[in-house]
């Protein structure tokens, strides 16, 4: 396969992903699906970043909410005392979250698989306990308030926008997501991504031809990190309340249910598992049905998640990549 070959799928499905989500509003301007499409776009960004560290290096870290809770809690204090903006908060999450992602992956990436994840969940549990009992700094149950909005300066007007409405919101979101596509992309599709899969496969033997499996696994931990950090520290002036929730396992058992369904350690199937469990539970909701009830949810979310393991272990998208040659096979031309 040619350089340019492995470039041209990834690069074409990422601005046919961008294009479909920038024009959709254009279409129905209804705040429900406003909504709905900022929470598919989150998902999205959260599992491409998870997918980093648990499909292309192998770790499985069920620990991500961490950056994600901290980068939030970064900007409720930062925006209103430093007034550094919305940028500037994203930014500084992004950098704080890295650096403890490096700090933390030189402690965890000691230990490996199963104890690897059982470490980092502990990890969480306590971060969450620690942010729900440090009321004054955080503000416990009662969660932290009165994060201030964002605010757009542009060159060519005189007073700043301040974002207030969803749509706002969506389109100051979607700039973030060419981002992290684009990194990601970047990333798996370089001498890096090899290196990540070399690293994957068999630490011993990546070692054995100059490959530092820590560096790598460090490197993704901290990519990873800060794009989480990042989306934290969004979500934060995007609702403009953090709680110790937002670090809760349901944030974790959605990432897994999204990068395993859909297919970890491929663009189309990290995005495919996104779209569709960022479109399920509204769907649900707007069902209306007692039998899809949120406790309901969950049951089927783990039946889905356990069927797709057994009978479709590459996920929805190797489902997809043999429904298709098979398709070409059965149709292609016959001598």
């Amino acid at each position: 396969m040619s350089a340019f070959s492995r470039w041209i799928r990834p690069v074409g499905l990422s601005i046919l992903l961008l294009g479909a989500l920038a024009g959709l509003p254009l279409l129905a301007k209804t705040g429900y699906l406003v909504n709905t499409l900022i929470n598919v776009v989150r998902w999205i960004i959260f599992a491409l970043a998870f997918d980093l560290i648990a499909g292309k290096i192998g770790y499985v870290s069920l620990g991500q909410p961490i950056f994600y809770g901290i980068g939030a809690y970064l900007t409720a204090y930062l925006a209103p005392i430093a007034g550094v903006g919305w940028l500037g908060s994203m930014l500084i999450a992004a950098i704080l979250m890295a650096i403890l992602a490096l700090i933390a992956g030189v402690a965890f990436f000691r230990i490996r698989n199963v104890t690897f994840a059982i470490g980092t969940l502990g990890a969480a549990i306590i971060t969450q306990l620690i942010a729900n009992s440090a009321e004054k700094l955080t503000g416990g149950a009662l969660c932290k308030t009165g994060i201030p909005r964002p605010q757009l300066i542009l060159p060519f007007m005189q007073q700043a926008i301040k974002i207030i409405q969803p749509i706002q919101y969506y389109y100051l979101l979607l700039p973030f997501l060419a981002v992290t596509v684009a990194l990601y992309v970047a990333l798996t599709r370089s001498r890096i991504g090899r290196a990540f899969t070399a690293v994957r496969e068999d630490e011993v033997r990546s070692s054995a031809i100059g490959i530092f499996p820590l560096r790598y696994k460090l490197f993704a931990f901290a990519i990873s990190g800060a794009l989480i950090g990042a989306l934290g520290s969004w979500q934060a002036q995007y609702v403009t309340v953090i709680c110790p929730s937002d670090m809760g396992l349901d944030i974790t058992i959605a990432l897994l249910i999204m990068v395993f369904v859909g297919g970890e350690g491929r663009l189309t199937g990290v995005i495919l598992g996104s779209l569709l469990f960022g479109i399920l539970p509204p769907f649900l909701q707007v069902m209306g049905s007692q039998f899809f009830q949120p406790a309901y949810q969950q049951i089927l979310y783990g039946v889905i998640l356990i069927l797709v393991m057994l009978y479709m272990p590459d996920g929805l998208d190797g489902l997809a990549n043999r429904i298709f040659r098979r398709f070409r096979r059965n149709n292609g031309p016959r001598g």
